[in-house]
């Protein structure tokens, strides 16, 4: 299979950087994984700060959904938002970079092969 056809594919639907470094660009590969990998881990703190602050707060009920979700939202989600939007941001990055760096591959191999 042509790599600009499988490096997006990884990049995309695997893990961003994937795509990267099947196209030989370890260095922008691994860092396009750790940035991922540390807005996930950020993305994940900031929910278990949201939990802990609900039930800091003095709420300990569960039984009623309707009042834990709207302790929920009275918390601020900007932090979550940001994270987001980042994340789609470098995938986005990751997957075009991967399509044009195996589109430069393939055309490359194909301008040896003759």
């Amino acid at each position: 299979m042509q790599k600009s056809i499988m490096s997006p594919l990884c990049s995309g639907l695997v893990i961003p950087g994937l795509g990267q470094i099947i196209n030989q660009d370890l260095k922008k590969g691994i860092i396009i994984l750790g940035v991922v990998f540390a807005l996930f881990i950020a993305g994940i703190i900031r929910l278990l700060q949201i939990v802990q602050n609900v039930f800091r707060s003095g709420y300990t009920d569960i039984s009623d959904p309707n009042a834990l979700m709207a302790r929920l939202g009275a918390e601020d989600p900007a932090m979550l938002w940001i994270l987001g939007v980042a994340f789609a941001a470098i995938w986005v990055y990751a997957v075009v970079d991967a399509y044009v760096g195996g589109r430069k591959m393939d055309q490359r191999e194909a301008g040896e092969s003759f």
